[in-house]
């Protein structure tokens, strides 16, 4: 598929470090509903008593601990126990993401067939593209391929907006309607 960014890289384990965070702020009652791991836990009731540099230190490593973890679930967990908007924020970096190698494969593919004198078609080969309307059963192919064919050929930013919009909406839909 794609290659993550060294900043991509660094938000997600951003977005691990602020999780671990709001999870140190949890009784030990609520730390159990989540279904943590007790190593985790243990780790966890290890920060109370900590001030300073040991405290961020052991934080860094409760969220080691939470890589290992299914973030998805824990996100929304701590989004019903503490109004969390870390996989609020999730869903949105991750559509923008996405949007993102959208276009750059439409702008990569606009540039081949400049180079090659031939006009830039709507049928692009993306394996990005492909990708994202298999993971969202609710996005148009035609659609996606219109608005990065549209922004490739004019760099109109209406284009990258509605691109992100869709993403956004079918991500949503599928976090709302998920078992």
């Amino acid at each position: 598929m794609e290659n993550l960014s060294r900043s991509e890289l660094k938000r997600q384990h951003k977005q691990v470090e602020a999780a671990a965070v709001e999870i140190l702020q949890l009784s030990d009652d609520e730390l159990r509903r989540i279904g943590l791991g007790e190593e985790l836990i243990e780790s966890v009731q290890l920060c109370r008593g900590l001030k300073g540099g040991a405290l961020k230190r052991q934080t860094k490593y409760v969220a080691k601990l939470l890589k290992q973890q299914p973030l998805q679930d824990i996100f929304s967990h701590l989004a019903q126990l503490k109004g969390s908007k870390l996989e609020e924020n999730r869903y949105h970096h991750d559509a923008a993401r996405l949007r993102d190698a959208i276009i750059n494969e439409a702008l990569q593919a606009r540039q081949e067939s400049l180079q090659s004198g031939e006009p830039f078609e709507m049928d692009w080969v993306s394996e990005t593209l492909q990708h994202v309307v298999d993971q969202f059963e609710d996005l148009d192919e035609k659609d996606l391929r219109t608005a990065a064919h549209q922004y490739a050929r004019r760099r109109n930013k209406v284009h990258h907006r509605e691109l992100f919009r869709m993403i956004r909406a079918a991500a949503e839909k599928k976090r709302r309607f998920a078992p």
